[in-house]
């Protein structure tokens, strides 16, 4: 395949969904599958209730013995018995018989209704009834949930909780999902120390693997990080080590095209196939994407905001769909723009933004703060000036990206 460079966003991220495919589905049990996506129609195994059940506490009646009964005409019936949630349900009702039930205990043989306690008197071996209990009444029927076989949740759908307990009700204890991706992420550059070191003069630390994993985990994927030195047999060795142990990898730093950027050009020796370098993206743009050994790899660019921003709009979603999720991360939210920004009609542009509420209305506020990492820091929606648009007005509605 081609490669392809200096691309706009919209092609990037075609380039990147049409490589990268959804790992192969796993079983997992049913109460660690919340977030995770169905990779197959899930049905129930077995009813759902598996018996039918009394909603209240009362008396298990043939619903004819009472038609008539009133608080004026009380109509007596003889107690057989006494029944609780888990009683083995041996007892047949007959007409002119009642069993004492509470909520959960299976309904008797003959029974076709529940009055409850509060309408009925009991005087010795017999209870008044003060109101009449059609049929059905106060029953949770066997099966009003899912019958089995029945479906209950569509492949591609995301398992909420209430799904996984829905799922468990219905008899699954194991449900077929697409596994999150595990995600190496790994800093690059002999100015770049791990956090937890002393700095030496003109070193930093690297905050970008902190905050890209920390990404990671937002969205519920796990891995591990790295730091590694600009030398070509290291950066080789951690990036095998890295993809032996992963589903992809994520390297910041040394991703542009100087003689000391050494990322793209091991990768090449390595035998990667590159898709593309450099996206018309701003921040962002020292961006690739390669695969190796079916593994997609992303090569972001060092700067805070360009790698932050070169993740969320491009190996973020990649990602996403790589666990059969929908690849739009973030909601988008429509708000009045406070005041003028200005993009490059050659690019798509980003701008950091607070979210104001303002009479009722909600207003995104582009952040003029000097520090770049503190201005990431703080952003609470990006806003989106497409390539081909220079500049727009304050008061404009707008759709923001919002981040928290």
């Amino acid at each position: 395949m081609a490669r392809s460079y200096d691309i706009g966003l919209k092609e990037a991220l075609s380039l990147t969904f049409n490589a990268i495919r959804v790992l192969k589905p796993a079983p997992m049990p049913v109460h660690e599958v919340c977030g995770l996506v169905a990779a197959e129609d899930l049905r129930a195994v077995v009813d759902c209730p598996s018996a039918t059940s009394s909603l209240r506490d009362g008396f298990a009646v043939v619903s004819t013995d009472i038609t008539k009964a009133s608080r004026e005409n009380g109509i007596p019936l003889r107690i057989s018995g006494t029944l609780a949630a888990g009683d083995p349900t041996l007892k047949t009702v007959q007409p002119g018989e009642a069993v004492e039930i509470l909520t959960g205990a299976v309904i008797p043989k003959g029974a076709d209704a529940v009055v409850s306690v509060e309408f009925t008197e009991q005087r010795g071996d017999k209870v008044i009834c003060f109101r009449d209990a059609p049929f059905g009444c106060n029953l949770l029927f066997q099966g009003s949930d899912v019958t089995k076989e029945g479906l209950m949740v569509s492949r591609g759908k995301t398992l909420t909780p209430a799904l996984t307990g829905f799922l468990a009700a219905g008899g699954l204890d194991q449900v077929m999902v697409y596994p999150l991706p595990r995600v190496a992420v790994v800093a690059t550059g002999d100015e770049v120390i791990a956090p937890g070191h002393s700095l030496k003069p003109g070193q930093l630390y690297a905050s970008n693997i902190v905050t890209l994993y920390s990404w990671l985990g937002h969205f519920g994927m796990s891995g591990e990080t790295a730091v590694v030195r600009d030398r070509p047999d290291e950066l080789e060795k951690t990036f095998k080590n890295l993809l032996s142990k992963n589903d992809t990898l994520l390297t910041s730093g040394g991703a542009w095209k100087s003689e000391r950027d050494l990322t793209t050009k091991i990768l090449d020796e390595m035998g990667w196939e590159m898709l593309f370098h450099r996206v018309r993206l701003g921040p962002g743009k020292a961006v690739a994407l390669g695969i190796l050994d079916g593994k997609p790899i992303f090569c972001l660019p060092g700067g805070p905001p360009s790698n932050e921003m070169a993740f969320l709009q491009i190996a973020l979603p990649g990602l996403l769909q790589m666990a059969g999720k929908p690849n739009t991360p973030f909601p988008l939210k429509k708000v009045r723009l406070a005041e003028a920004v200005r993009g490059d009609i050659t690019w798509t542009q980003f701008f950091q933004a607070s979210l104001e509420k303002r009479e009722g209305e909600w207003w995104a506020v582009p952040h003029h703060i000097k520090s770049r990492i503190q201005s990431q820091a703080r952003a609470e929606a990006l806003i989106r000036i497409p390539e081909g648009v220079e500049c727009v007005a304050p008061g404009d509605i707008i759709e923001v990206q919002t981040l928290l």
